[in-house]
């Protein structure tokens, strides 16, 4: 209900954090000398991992993830069952683990679950200006707002400078000329690899955009130290031409 066409629907949460945590673990079994990514499973309701990275990006990382020896188990859809042996999955599938990591799907705010502002999970659905098209009166940005899929913070933070500007504009204190363009998603990811490398996403492509970008190495893991730093010595509120700024290294890293 509210969906607009050209959002996909998503299978998982953003598993960034997936990719995060298994190669981070895998980099910490090799410098314990307890093995390496043979002994992890990367699993995933859906079809592929990670899939709103935009099908390029996954195979890249898949080819990576196979060299590098990891398991996986894709289209799991949804955990069953999880026990002292593994984890049991509603595709029939399971797997044996000795510790499982298992991320939880998203929740909407309970005092949204049934408003006439929201769709039938409890999401608030919002037009591209992340305005209600029911309610003027009302925006929602971040988790909360139906078309923020993935639930990603670089989505808010964009999300949140639409809204602070159309909120400008009618109170008077920003001409309507310059309101900015709507909402336009883009996966923006970087990732902790562990020994100092990290990994950068930046794609649109999953949106039907032509964006694609995955960068590993020590400048992106340094990337996200320093983007790491200034979120907390600011407060949680980093300088709008942080992400901005990030992003236009990456992109042009050779």
């Amino acid at each position: 209900m509210g969906k607009p066409d050209w959002l996909p629907v998503a299978e998982a949460a953003c598993e960034g954090p997936v990719l995060e945590m298994g190669l981070s673990m895998a980099q910490w079994l090799k410098e314990k000398g307890r093995g390496d990514a043979h002994k992890i499973t990367l699993f995933s309701p859906a079809k592929v991992i990670a899939e709103d990275a935009g099908q390029a990006v996954v195979d890249e990382f898949l080819a990576l993830a196979t060299k590098m020896g990891f398991n996986y188990l894709p289209s799991t859809k949804d955990v069953a069952r999880v026990t002292a042996q593994g984890v049991e999955f509603v595709s029939g599938d399971s797997v044996e683990a000795e510790l499982k990591i298992v991320i939880p799907d998203w929740v909407p705010h309970s005092f949204l679950v049934g408003l006439p502002i929201s769709d039938e999970l409890g999401f608030v659905i919002t037009d591209r200006t992340m305005r209600s098209p029911t309610h003027s009166e009302v925006f929602a940005v971040g988790d909360a707002a139906a078309i923020t899929v993935p639930k990603l913070g670089s989505l808010g933070d964009m999300q949140a400078h639409i809204v602070a500007r159309h909120i400008a504009v009618e109170v008077g204190h920003l001409d309507a000329s310059k309101v900015g363009e709507p909402f336009q998603p883009a996966v923006v990811c970087f990732g902790d690899m562990g020994g100092h490398k990290g990994f950068y996403i930046h794609s649109d492509t999953w949106y039907g955009g032509t964006t694609s970008v995955l960068k590993m190495g020590y400048t992106a893991w340094a990337m996200k130290m320093a983007f790491k730093e200034m979120y907390f010595s600011t407060g949680g509120k980093p300088t709008s031409w942080g992400m901005p700024l990030s992003e236009f290294v990456m992109d042009h890293l050779r």
